[in-house]
């Protein structure tokens, strides 16, 4: 991993724990911070749940289960369910909420799958359209063979690899957490959807993606795919909430690596 790789991910991945404890001292210094610190430390076993599955995940891939990022996504999960939770009619963990109430969890699982794989191929749609058009007006070149190089040969360890980065990493980030602060803060259900798709979208060209150098072939083209792609992932978080919207992400990245690999 690149120096500047690894120097981005440990700086997002300690910046989430400070937040954390922030919210915490916050709340025990000013009553009007208290309720939200309170939500904050309930969601402790959702959050604790999310973030082994995306460590073992990691594990299934071959590369180890010490993975400090996990803790970022424990801490992000923390205070993304706690501002989701406290949008009037909304519940982030529909699918969860309706597996614990026994209230026709196999429905609720099926359904969930079948969107999921409608979305994915949708993802997928999108994001070569969006690349391949705008690769055609902008002439941007890309060595397919340098991103595909980065990723697991074996297709059963790729889903989880996929599982673990794209959609529990991601959707964590930049659904559960942006999206609905924006839409918490503004009441605005498409402006969350738009500006989350724009963060995720440029979020590929950072260090923080792992793969941003390739991206960097074709900037224009990646970031306006991404955008379209973002704006799916966004109405599905919305509509169907985040387990959907994770396994959602992980279909769309590990679908092309089923049929071409």
């Amino acid at each position: 991993m690149a120096n500047e790789i690894k120097i981005a991910t440990l700086a997002f991945t300690a910046f989430w724990p400070i937040v954390v404890v922030g919210i915490l001292l916050a709340g025990q210094r000013r009553p009007r911070a208290r309720a939200f610190a309170d939500r904050v430390l309930a969601q402790w076993k959702p959050a604790l749940a999310i973030a082994l599955i995306a460590l073992v995940s990691r594990a299934l891939t071959g590369r180890g289960i010490l993975n400090p990022y996990v803790i970022a996504i424990f801490c992000q999960c923390l205070i993304g369910l706690a501002i989701a939770r406290d949008i009037v009619g909304y519940e982030p963990l529909a699918v969860t909420q309706s597996v614990l109430r026994r209230d026709r969890p196999l429905r609720s699982i099926g359904l969930m799958v079948v969107i999921a794989l409608l979305l994915g191929f949708a993802g997928i749609a999108l994001g070569a359209i969006g690349i391949g058009i705008i690769r055609q007006i902008l002439g941007e070149t890309y060595d397919a063979g340098q991103a595909l190089g980065e990723f697991p040969l074996n297709v059963a360890q790729a889903f989880f690899f996929f599982l673990g980065g794209a959609g529990i990493a991601e959707e964590t980030t930049y659904r559960l957490v942006f999206l609905s602060l924006v839409w918490r803060i503004t009441g605005r259900k498409r402006l969350a959807i738009s500006l989350s798709a724009v963060l995720f979208a440029v979020h590929h060209l950072t260090p923080l993606d792992g793969m941003y150098r390739a991206f960097w072939q074709f900037p224009i083209s990646q970031l306006i795919s991404t955008i379209l792609i973002g704006l799916v992932w966004g109405y599905a978080y919305v509509k169907r909430g985040y387990e959907t919207v994770v396994l959602a992400h992980t279909f769309s990245d590990w679908i092309p690596m089923v049929l071409f690999s």
